[in-house]
């Protein structure tokens, strides 16, 4: 089973959650060494095996901008096409500069489709993606830390009725503020607030925190109308300024309660107060899957490379698993045959001692058989012959080879007579293989005859 690594970058400070262990550090700067010193210390502490983690990178809600709109569509290719025109228009950088994401939050019953989008430049998180990829990790996503406050909030809450409907959620991180109106268990919309808890010790940032907090309630209000809010929940750092908070929304009838998980009150026992963990816990918990996800192009591509790699890895383990496979068949077989052989070569050698009696007798009979068989015998093809010759047919020379042709001469006076010999030859069993060599006229004292020769096969 895979260990979950949930990793944020706010400000100079890297917050980690690993193994159920979590990690702040400070650094001095941001950059790519600093960022992988960190990580590199932070997950070899926790984990020895780089390869067995599953890591979401959470990007800062202040790092985003987010907006609600209105799409007159519901099918996801043609949204897709809008919302490229609607970044085009109103986002003041190059489509190549920044990266983006959506989800869609439902159909308003008349022809419209609600979303929410998330916008976010690629160099704000440039260097960390980086910082992972020189550590041999790619994230399996990259998130929005919004949505991992309504994770964290979902589980520490106990009293779930609370979180039936609408309500605000309120985290304090060292830098910045998050209020997140959640709207029927999703992001309805998020307004970045932007003192932290390193400014609220300061009265006068405290006054504006408390302007900037009622002003954001109402864009909040005013841009879900239909959200009827009675509860604030409060997380993160917000532990220490709880009074000031109810103090500023007094006239707002909004129940204020601070929620907190243990792995938090752990952590800030050690002395750390004034940092939010509640997304990163979130996220640890819970990711949702139809929660906002950034795709980078770079990250992408190297998560592709490296799933081929896996792939042609295996397959050339299974490929080489194979042909080992087969060339162990073709050993086996091999070795068979060679055994079948040397004991058949045994059998034989054995048999052939015994069989050396029945081997004479075997070539005694070939002997006998070629003097018994009345087809080996010239004298059976002479007489077969005397019977059948006609008394105008002379045969004057007889040529015989032991099983393989006999041949005769003669001569005949008419050329006749030797075509209606050699017909009479082949109707006869013994000669109906004859075949006439040649015939010729031959003159003899006073006489014309016609020489010819037969043999059969």
């Amino acid at each position: 089973m895979k260990t979950r690594v949930v990793i944020e970058l706010s400000g100079r400070r890297l917050k980690v959650y690993i193994g159920h262990s979590l990690a702040v550090r400070d650094l001095p700067e941001v950059d790519l060494a600093s960022i992988s010193a960190a990580l590199s210390g932070i997950i070899l502490k926790n984990n020895k095996r780089p390869s067995n983690l599953d890591v979401y990178l959470v990007l800062s809600r202040n790092a985003i901008t987010v907006r609600r709109i209105e799409l007159p569509s519901q099918d996801a290719k043609e949204i897709e096409q809008m919302l490229g025109l609607y970044i085009v228009r109103q986002v003041p950088h190059r489509k190549e500069e920044i990266c983006w994401a959506w989800q869609n939050l439902g159909f308003d019953g008349i022809g419209s489709t609600r979303l929410i989008l998330a916008v976010a430049l690629k160099n704000v998180f440039k260097n960390i993606a980086n910082s992972l990829t020189s550590i041999n990790i790619l994230p399996e996503s990259v998130l929005m830390s919004s949505q991992g406050l309504l994770h964290y909030v979902s589980n520490v809450c106990k009293d779930k009725s609370l979180l039936s409907s609408s309500y605000f959620i309120l985290d304090i991180d060292s830098d910045y503020s998050d209020l997140v109106l959640a709207h029927y268990h999703k992001l309805g919309s998020s307004v970045v607030i932007p003192q932290g808890a390193q400014r609220l010790d300061d009265p006068r940032e405290r006054e504006r925190f408390c302007i900037e907090l009622k002003q954001a309630l109402a864009a909040l209000s005013s841009e879900i109308p239909e959200a009827k809010c009675e509860s604030m929940f409060l997380t993160g750092a917000a532990s220490g300024y709880i009074s000031i908070i109810r103090e500023a929304l007094a006239d707002s009838r909004i129940d204020i309660k601070y929620v907190s998980a243990k792995e938090y009150d752990g952590f800030i026992s050690s002395g750390v107060k004034d940092v939010s963990l509640s997304s990163v816990l979130g996220f640890a918990w819970h990711v949702a899957k139809e929660d906002i996800k950034f795709t980078v192009p770079e990250i992408q591509i190297k998560r592709d490379m490296k799933t081929k790699m896996q792939q042609l890895t295996v397959l050339s383990a299974c490929l080489v698993y194979i042909m080992m496979m087969l060339c162990g068949i073709g050993l086996v077989k091999l070795g068979q045959k060679q055994s079948c052989a040397a004991g058949l070569k045994a059998r034989a050698a054995v048999m052939k001692k015994d069989a050396g009696e029945l081997e004479d007798i075997i070539n005694n009979f070939k002997v006998i058989r070629q003097y018994t068989d009345t087809k080996s015998d010239a004298l059976f093809y002479l007489d077969n012959l005397i019977k059948i010759c006609p008394g105008n047919i002379t045969i004057t020379h007889y040529n015989w080879e032991m099983q393989k042709q006999f041949s005769f001469k003669g001569y005949a006076p008419q050329i006749s007579d030797v075509l209606a010999f050699t017909d009479i030859l082949r109707s006869s069993e013994v000669f109906k293989a004859a075949q006439n060599r040649y015939t010729r006229r031959k003159k003899v004292k006073d006489r014309e005859i016609v020489d010819f020769d037969i043999f059969v096969k």
